[in-house]
């Protein structure tokens, strides 16, 4: 299975309930909810989507289908957009 990582060309800082990104070579930017911003914070580490699913059902309160077709969903999301690439 793909583990999956940040990609190094965003940055982001906190503002008011969302995380709030901006890609430093092209300057799109993107706002994370709550679980967006668990999920970018898990990835400072790689994980496959596996484990990011159980780590976010330890802080959310979600079953394990909802919560794996949600992070199958943000993972295709955040690739589109080029916040993660794969880990190798």
């Amino acid at each position: 299975m793909t583990k999956w990582r940040r990609g190094a060309d965003w940055v982001g800082s906190q503002v008011e309930d969302q995380y709030v990104m901006i890609h430093v070579e092209s300057g799109r930017y993107m706002a994370l909810n709550e679980t967006a911003t668990e999920a970018w914070r898990l990835l400072e580490t790689p994980h496959d989507d596996a484990a990011l699913t159980a780590a976010l059902m330890t802080k959310f309160d979600v079953d394990a289908e909802t919560c794996a077709a949600s992070v199958a969903t943000l993972l295709g999301t955040m690739t589109e957009a080029e916040m993660v690439e794969p880990a190798d």
